[in-house]
């Protein structure tokens, strides 16, 4: 048996949560990512589009982050703002 390290390990529980609700009765972490394998290999394409599409932050790209917020980190924020994007509104007029 492999150890696996899981990052996100509350997608994975909230998933076990919705398959207890489904199955009526709560399959182990293993079973349900077994099921996720098998539906993974049924849907390869997708699984490509998805690790394709994920950003790679690597420790170099985290340090311009955290540089970038820093030299920032002085600039009031203004709560009259107004974004042109419902999702910033949303984020930013709490």
């Amino acid at each position: 048996m492999s150890i696996v390290k899981i990052k996100n390990k509350k997608g994975l529980e909230q998933l076990q949560a919705k398959l207890t609700l489904r199955l009526g009765r709560k399959p182990t972490q293993q079973e349900t990512l077994d099921y996720c394998l098998i539906l993974a290999n049924q849907n390869f394409e997708e699984i490509i589009q998805i690790a394709m599409n994920l950003p790679i932050l690597n420790p170099k790209k985290a340090q311009k982050i955290i540089e970038k917020r820093n030299s920032l980190g002085d600039i009031p924020y203004n709560p009259n703002s107004h974004f042109t994007s419902e999702n910033d509104d949303d984020i930013y007029n709490l």
